[in-house]
């Protein structure tokens, strides 16, 4: 391991540990983009309405989108709540919700819930799975005209074709390339497949990624989109997750590496700055023990 734990420029605070030869974390500062658009409620998601928000706390502009289409929205009145709830808590809602399972989530002849990816390739033997998200984390997408978009995706809904203006976050592209050579790499998510699998073909130009999950494989917990890890078929103490929204960790925080949302800022380094870190974390052992649910943004 290179010691670069901490990407340059983030604020990972530990606040467990516990013994592991894998250095801590040290604490830093970072700007956070507002936390509106990291969750989405299901009333907007299930909504046919457009939404037409002003400025974001972040001071760029929010689009009129589709609301059943995008992952996107605003952040709900209980997600505090049930992000601090008791770990009791938490695994018995994950329990019933596995019981439940995702519209999309493959059951065997018993009902049970199977994997959601297939056997690991022998490609990708020895490599530890990483997990994508891909609104906000990857690139943004609007529905209103953007002059600088990387590239625009016609999306049809109910008979009718709209244009998705789509920029890609700084350092996307070498970040991927990058994240293909030592992981696993899967894009989970909430988003349609409608919008994401189109924006996935042109994205994903060193065709790094192996997995593509989209809504219906995510559990609705307390009208937000939350992304099970346990259900991808991967030990659990080798996956990862990147994501905007802490709600679509709430069953994993041990698992997710922070990352803030990201809107039209072309000076955000964010992506390139956690290369080395990801780098050093495809060595280790467990990498509960490094990110050990103590990794916030301040």
């Amino acid at each position: 391991m290179s010691g670069a734990v901490v990407p340059p420029g983030s604020s990972f605070v530990a606040l467990g540990g516990g013994g592991s030869a894998t250095p801590t974390p040290t604490p830093s500062r970072r700007g956070v983009a507002s936390s509106q658009g990291d969750a989405r409620s299901t009333s907007d998601e299930e909504s046919d309405e457009y939404t037409d928000d002003d400025e974001s706390e972040s001071g760029t502009e929010d689009s009129e989108v589709p609301s059943g289409v995008l992952a996107r929205g605003v952040t709900t009145p209980g997600q505090d709540d049930f992000i601090n709830q008791d770990e009791e808590d938490v695994l018995t809602e994950e329990q019933r919700l596995i019981a439940q399972g995702g519209m999309g989530i493959p059951t065997d002849e018993n009902g049970n819930p199977r994997p959601l990816l297939e056997p690991l390739a022998e490609r990708d033997a020895g490599r530890k799975c990483l997990v994508l998200d891909l609104d906000e984390t990857l690139v943004h997408s609007s529905f209103k005209m953007i002059n600088n978009a990387d590239f625009i995706v016609p999306v049809e809904i109910e008979g009718t074709v709209h244009n998705v203006y789509v920029i890609k976050r700084p350092g996307v592209d070498e970040f991927m390339r990058k994240m293909g050579l030592i992981y696993e790499v899967v894009v989970f998510t909430a988003s349609l497949s409608k919008y994401a699998d189109p924006v996935l073909d042109i994205l994903d130009i060193h065709q790094v990624v192996r997995h593509r999950l989209f809504r219906e494989s995510c559990y609705n917990h307390r009208g937000n989109y939350v992304k099970d890890l346990s259900q991808i078929g991967r030990p659990i103490e080798e996956s990862i997750i990147i994501d905007n929204s802490p709600a679509s960790y709430i069953f994993h925080p041990n698992n997710a590496v922070p990352i803030s949302s990201w809107f039209n800022d072309p000076h955000d380094t964010e992506l390139t700055d956690l290369c080395p870190f990801l780098a050093d974390l495809s060595e280790v052992v467990d990498v509960r023990s490094v990110l050990d649910g103590g990794m916030t943004l301040v």
